[in-house]
Formats: structure tokens, sequence, C-alpha cells
């Protein structure tokens, strides 16, 4: 399972733009999550049987999309443990 976590302006088309992102690549995520954290959103995407290095270039394109601050996957050790990297 790779957990993409992403941090986006707090704005009404953040999360629909995140959404729209995976649609367009067929891919349809297991779960989504979203909270508001002061001035940004907290976002997680979980989606299921991604090889890592298509995470990665996920992971990076999405941090491309308008009202994303940042974007990063989590390899599977990182998000069992909760130790995934914060920027």
């Amino acid at each position: 399972m790779s957990r993409f976590q992403i941090d986006a302006l707090v704005d009404p088309q953040s999360l629909p733009r995140i959404a729209g992102f995976f649609a367009q690549r067929a891919i349809i995520p297991a779960e989504m999550t979203m909270r508001v954290a002061g001035e940004r959103m907290e976002i997680e995407v979980a989606v299921p049987d991604l090889e890592p290095a298509r995470a990665d270039i996920i992971a990076a394109k999405l941090g491309e999309v308008f009202a994303i601050l940042d974007a990063r996957v989590a390899t599977p050790v990182q998000a069992a443990a909760g130790t995934a990297p914060r920027c």
C-alpha cells in the first residue's frame, strides 16, 4: 500500500484537484483522509498495488499541481511505523 501525504492550501478546490489527479490516471484510492491544520490541509491518500517507482513519480507530479505545497509518498515500512518524513 502506498500512502501519499500531501500538504495543500486551504481552498475548496484542493481536495477535488487531488481526487481528479488520481482519476485522470485511472487510479482508485482505497482511502482518502483530510484535515485542516492552520493554514494548510493535510491529506493522505492510500493506493494499493503501486510499484514504488511509480509511486515516487506520482508524488513528484502531485507536487506540481496548483494549491499543493508538498507531496511525498511513505514507504510501506514508514507508513506502518508512522515515521514518514515531514518536510
